[in-house]
């Protein structure tokens, strides 16, 4: 079944999530043949989840969304009583966009209850009412301009977004970095969405590397949301776009020679960026050099490659048994926002590495 709701409401700043959650159970069992509905706690949360066991918590903060909903004036009590049963009149969520034009068009989103009963069942201890919520804004971002053709011509829409994270956290009141990459990470695990990180850099009209927007949508569209975004970095973009593996590769090298150098210290998080780059890429010069050694070869061109470690022996944390093991270095450990270890044909030999401006000289 599709739901639809109303942007505006899924994105109001004066609501709770609770009150997003108890909105989208109303809209489940609205029709338009009928304004009063008889409601109960334990029937929202049915609707939401499509189970009958619930915790307590989470009946409460389902009645807190509710009495939002009703001090707010989006809905109205016909009649009540103490045991939490409700009449109410609820035809101010109607979306009517079939009107003569004297009203304001309703922008609403398509949410499928399959989607709602996933993520509310979710095996997750994140706050399951802001990830619906936040999936809904997601969605709500999804642009329906946006054209892709496949290779026997057919025209898809209204499948990819490429907002940028920022903006669908303000809508749903999520400002944490943090917060936000977990709630990408669990719907994308979780086969509701799929976002195309782009793994190469836009250079503006001032000559400045930025990061292109990610591409999102839901996770069945994926084939064309890669189709979309791979189309738009190879035609659309073009010769202004760098590859951000080697950049950031170039970027950590060049922190390295600074700290080796002129003493620069950097945050311990960049540290161990700087530190787990430079010990992979000397791991996997050295294991290079003994294959060329082994096949007769000299193998001098990576023994030139690998540099010292002694900067880092100060760094304590660097050694700590949870992160020493640095064999698996190009595991989830080496996952970072900068992507995983750069291919040795981006590698910088000592000599270069020297030549390399630091980053005031840019």
């Amino acid at each position: 079944m599709d739901v639809f709701l109303d942007s505006k409401i899924i994105s109001d700043k004066k609501l709770s999530s609770n009150a997003v959650a108890a909105y989208t159970a109303l809209r489940m069992i609205q029709n338009l043949n009928t304004n009063k509905y008889y409601v109960n706690i334990k029937l929202l949360a049915f609707q939401l989840t499509e189970d009958i066991t619930f915790s307590r918590k989470y009946v409460e903060r389902l009645s807190d969304g509710l009495n939002e909903l009703i001090i707010k004036k989006y809905i109205e009590i016909v009649t009540n009583n103490a045991d939490k049963d409700y009449i109410l009149d609820i035809s101010n969520l109607i979306i009517d966009n079939n009107s003569d034009g004297s009203k304001d068009k309703t922008f609403f989103v398509v949410i499928e209850s399959d989607e709602i009963h996933k993520i509310m069942n979710l095996d997750s201890r994140l706050d399951k009412f802001s990830v619906l919520r936040y999936f809904m804004c997601m969605l709500s971002t999804v642009n329906y301009s946006a054209t892709y053709y496949d290779v026997m011509g057919k025209e898809y829409y209204n499948f990819v977004g490429f907002m940028t994270n920022d903006y669908i956290g303000s809508l749903c009141g999520v400002t944490s970095y943090t917060t936000y990459d977990k709630y990408n990470h669990l719907l994308e695990d979780n086969g509701l969405i799929y976002i195309y990180r782009h793994g190469v850099l836009n250079r503006d009209e001032r000559g400045q590397l930025k990061n292109l927007p990610n591409h999102y949508g839901r996770y069945r569209d994926k084939d064309l949301i890669i189709g979309y975004s791979a189309n738009r970095e190879n035609f659309e973009l073009g010769e202004g776009t760098v590859d951000k593996r080697a950049n950031e590769s170039r970027s950590l090298m060049q922190k390295y020679y600074c700290m080796v150098k002129y003493g620069t210290e950097y945050p311990e998080k960049e540290v161990r960026r700087i530190y787990r780059y430079v010990h992979y890429r000397n791991q996997q010069n050295e294991r290079n050099y003994k294959q060329a050694i082994e096949k007769g070869y000299s193998g001098e061109e990576f023994l030139d490659k690998v540099v010292p470690e002694d900067i880092f022996q100060k760094y304590d944390y660097l050694f700590e048994k949870d992160i020493s093991d640095c064999a698996n270095v190009n595991t989830n450990l080496m996952d970072d926002n900068w992507g995983n270890p750069v291919p040795m044909e981006h590698d910088y030999t000592i000599e270069e590495i020297l030549d390399m401006p630091t980053e005031g000289e840019f």
